[in-house]
């Protein structure tokens, strides 16, 4: 029996082969779902931007083509560029006083009017707010918050807030944006709390959503003299009551 036993391959062999295998395809396969991963996250932001734009400009042009006879040739963008010539030409002639003219015209028409009121009144005020909001992140700020000891970025929305918030007028309304996504606070602070960031507001967005990775002092410097800027020192105040 011993002789017979010697002769035959430990068992063990065969467990550990295969075990080996095991092991190698799942390490090749981690590798490859990472690669693969990779890529996706590579390619998926130029992929979405192509066919959100490939999207609207096709929306547009099919707008276009209903009202646009020689639209059959199927010139790809023709109708978008039409309409992009006809909102800057309209541009253009708001300017002028009987543009204006007929622009309020149109405007007091439109709000006479029931349904079509409440349509053009809630259009109006969502493209105001978004331009206004636009002019109002282009200021950013930082703020001692909770007290003097902490200093957080931010950017002023407002100046002039209700008189029901503030009786005194001296507070000013910044928007405090959080790390890593488009969310964030609004708060009331008092103007000496307030001191300019020295950086344009690209930078601070850069700053703000990125949590200030990746910002050093030479990255600064190479960005341009804008953000060299020494921030203005405003008188400091008492700490906040809390």
């Amino acid at each position: 029996m011993a002789l017979i036993s010697s002769s035959l391959p430990d068992s063990t062999v065969y467990r550990q082969q295969p075990l080996k295998g095991v092991i190698a395809m799942k390490g090749l396969l981690r590798a490859a779902a990472k690669h693969f991963g990779i890529g996706l996250a590579t390619v998926l932001p130029f992929v979405f931007a192509v066919w959100v734009v490939v999207f609207v400009v096709n929306q547009v042009d099919g707008l276009v083509s209903w009202y646009v006879p020689w639209a059959y040739l199927h010139i790809p963008g023709l109708g978008f560029a039409i309409v992009i010539v006809a909102i800057f030409i309209l541009g253009l002639l708001s300017r002028i006083y009987v543009s204006r003219v007929l622009l309020s015209w149109a405007d007091t028409l439109f709000m006479h009017i029931p349904v079509i009121k409440s349509l053009y009144t809630t259009a109006k005020e969502l493209i105001e707010n978004l331009f206004r909001r636009r002019q109002a992140f282009q200021t950013p700020v930082l703020i001692e918050w909770p007290d003097e000891r902490a200093l957080v970025l931010g950017f002023i929305t407002s100046e002039e807030l209700p008189e029901s918030i503030d009786p005194t007028g001296d507070l000013v309304a910044v928007y405090l944006p959080n790390a890593f996504q488009f969310a964030g606070a609004t708060v009331m602070v008092p103007r000496s709390r307030v001191r300019e960031a020295g950086m344009t507001a690209e930078q601070a967005w850069k700053f703000a959503l990125s949590a200030g990775l990746g910002q050093s002092r030479a990255t600064k410097r190479e960005e341009g003299p804008e953000s060299t800027q020494t921030p203005t020192q405003l008188p400091k105040s008492p700490p906040m009551p809390m």
